[in-house]
């Protein structure tokens, strides 16, 4: 199975070139969260007004002309005229389309003058709702600004260190290490999902499961189990070299006999690995990529 990834960069390499090919407007409104990376990109290269959301939605008469840029941008400075053409614009939108829907549906209960133009930077097969798109990208699809909040997560496995915390860097670990027992407390959060994920899968050793689980309630990671290295030490664990396998292993074979889409892994060698291993997609966080 392929699922359709775009990472940040390709993201704003497409949002360039998207801007090129978009006809003109007076104003850019961002839909909040990830819609305003591309409403930023628009309304800078364009100097062009942007217009909050939820000012819009709450009154939409005159929202371009109470919406002005800084004194000294040219389009002030010069008093260039505007007229009422208004570009919403998000990241993607689905076959259902409901943020866009829910958008029309608000801003119909006003009588206003408003151009309004509705845009996707990506968008699904079937969909309708957006009258301008860069892309159409099938699903299942994973972007890399917000995969953390993917429903198919539902279906995944992560590794904890590198992908739900930061990374232990330090040097290897040993036996007796109170630094890294530190670590296990206190890791700082780096990606933590919206939704439970199958498993968690780790190289640390059974010697920390109680401390892990632990850090993993504190912080809201909902899962249905906790896979440790079955080695007695570190020192056995780096003997054994099977990282990759192990987890690998693990995720061909499922959670309790369930379909398992995808893991995340944040070393590029042991995504590349898995991934051939596992015959089955890999998502590594290090450098944002998908690997099959």
């Amino acid at each position: 199975m392929t699922i359709n990834f775009k990472s940040y960069e390709e993201f704003h390499r497409d949002i360039v070139k998207w801007e090129r090919q978009l006809p003109e407007f007076d104003a850019v409104c961002g839909v909040p969260r990830s819609g305003m990376i591309p409403a930023a990109y628009i309304a800078t290269r364009r100097n062009l007004r942007m217009v909050e959301l939820c000012r819009l939605l709450n009154d939409p008469v005159n929202i371009i002309a109470r919406s002005p840029l800084r004194g000294n941008n040219p389009v002030m400075r010069e008093a260039r005229s505007f007229k009422n053409r208004l570009l919403i614009v998000d990241d993607t939108t689905s076959d259902k389309g409901v943020t866009f829907k829910n958008i029309r549906e608000q801003l119909s209960n006003f009588e206003h003058d408003l151009d309004v133009t509705y845009a996707a930077a990506y968008k699904a097969e079937g969909s309708t709702l957006a009258d301008l798109s860069y892309e159409t990208i099938p699903h299942p699809r994973m972007f890399g600004w917000n995969w953390f909040r993917h429903w198919n997560l539902r279906q995944s496995m992560v590794d904890c260190d590198g992908v739900l915390c930061e990374d232990w860097k330090g040097r290897p670990e040993v036996t007796e290490d109170p630094e890294f027992e530190e670590h296990v407390r206190n890791a700082k959060p780096l990606y933590i999902p919206d939704n439970p994920v199958q498993a968690v899968v780790t190289s640390r050793i059974e010697k920390y499961r109680e401390g892990t689980e632990k850090w993993l309630k504190r912080h809201g990671v909902r899962y249905n189990a906790l896979v440790m290295h079955p080695a007695k030490t570190p020192e056995e664990r780096r003997a054994m070299g099977d990282h990759a396998k192990r987890k690998a292993v693990t995720y061909a074979k499922g959670y309790k006999s369930k379909q398992t889409m995808l893991f995340i892994e944040s070393d590029e060698k042991q995504a590349r690995t898995i991934a051939k291993l596992a015959k089955k997609p890999v998502l590594c966080t290090d450098v944002m990529r998908m690997f099959y």
